[in-house]
């Protein structure tokens, strides 16, 4: 007798067609004792067709976006940047005062 837990575990990969020739029987075998086992295939199924659909869609960047996350990751560079400066110079000083202006 197989194990039920590793039969779950061979599902996706069944319902995806990624099995062996033995591994497949093994799951087609554990499938036709188990309506819980089929019923989970069928989620999975339902799952890569999702999936699929997904990926087929076109997925646009918003005009600017670029741009912005570009100027935001900018800035928190030179914040970060100029964080560890101002506590490398100043020490324990400079270090509070990051803290407190909320930088690090």
């Amino acid at each position: 007798m197989t194990d039920p837990r590793a039969i779950e575990e061979l599902l996706p990969a069944y319902a995806a067609g990624e099995l062996s020739g033995e591994e497949a029987r093994r799951v087609e075998a554990a499938l036709e004792a188990s309506p819980r086992l089929r019923e989970e295939l069928t989620r999975y199924e339902r799952l890569f067709v999702l999936l699929a659909a997904a990926a087929e869609q076109e997925v646009s960047v918003p005009e600017g976006l670029q741009g912005q996350v570009a100027r935001r990751v900018a800035i928190a560079a030179y914040l970060g940047a100029a964080a560890n400066l101002a506590g490398d110079i100043l020490g324990a000083y400079g270090r509070a005062l990051v803290y407190y202006l909320g930088l690090a």
